[in-house]
């Protein structure tokens, strides 16, 4: 979308793990769009060299937090008015939030070095101070459960709903966008960011986009 407002607030959305899904979305009282997507590996390294990237940095004990429009995992972010800025221009519009790990009985199956490196991912984002400690009623870490939010039988068929549902909204990612043979990850951010602001930020448009889509499917 062009124009944007400084009236405009971001929701940048993290799904980390082995594979990494980043989604940057912004929205208005009348609009919410998608101004970002990435999907990357390389687990908490990974991570964190796209943080490096596109994120921010720490100059001299000086937090400056800008975003990059270099293409190297996603679209760039040629239209927006936020790059470039320090942090400190825009912070209290910007929302970070994180898929958290959920942790399961594994009744005879043990998890994988390469299934617990979410929480490393977690973990980096705590110490570099982009998300809260973890607590039960902090909202911005977010259940995996709450990125279907247009519902569905099984976890097969709420993945196959909620990619159904961002192809049609507008909101959909393929993997060519991200250079990646899937775009399970970015999908999932996505999927967490109009989640969140339907749910915590109670969007009336998300909200009727969403319920409107439930109704006729």
């Amino acid at each position: 979308m062009d124009g944007q407002s400084l009236t405009d607030q971001y929701i940048l959305s993290i799904d980390p793990g082995k594979s990494s899904g980043c989604a940057l979305l912004a929205y208005n009282d009348q609009e919410v769009w998608l101004e970002g997507s990435w999907q990357f590996k390389g687990g908490v390294k990974g991570l964190l060299g796209w943080l490096n990237s596109h994120t921010y940095e720490y100059i001299e004990g000086a937090e400056v937090f800008t975003l990059s429009n270099e293409r190297k995992h996603g679209k760039p972010l040629e239209n927006s008015h936020i790059i470039g800025r320090s942090y400190s221009d825009w912070r209290d519009r910007v929302m970070i939030i994180s898929e958290k790990f959920t942790a399961r009985n594994t009744q005879g199956f043990s998890y994988t070095t390469d299934s617990l490196e979410p929480l490393r991912g977690e973990g980096a984002l705590i110490a570099l101070g982009l998300m809260p400690d973890y607590t039960p009623n902090e909202k911005r870490w977010r259940d995996p459960k709450l990125q279907y939010l247009v519902g569905g039988k099984d976890k097969a068929d709420k993945k196959k709903r909620l990619h159904r549902f961002l192809k049609e909204s507008g909101f959909y990612v393929a993997p060519s966008a991200v250079d990646s043979p899937d775009a399970d990850d970015v999908r999932s951010s996505i999927g967490h960011a109009l989640a969140y602001i339907q749910r915590e930020v109670k969007h009336r448009g998300v909200h009727e986009m969403v319920t409107k889509w439930i109704e006729e499917n």
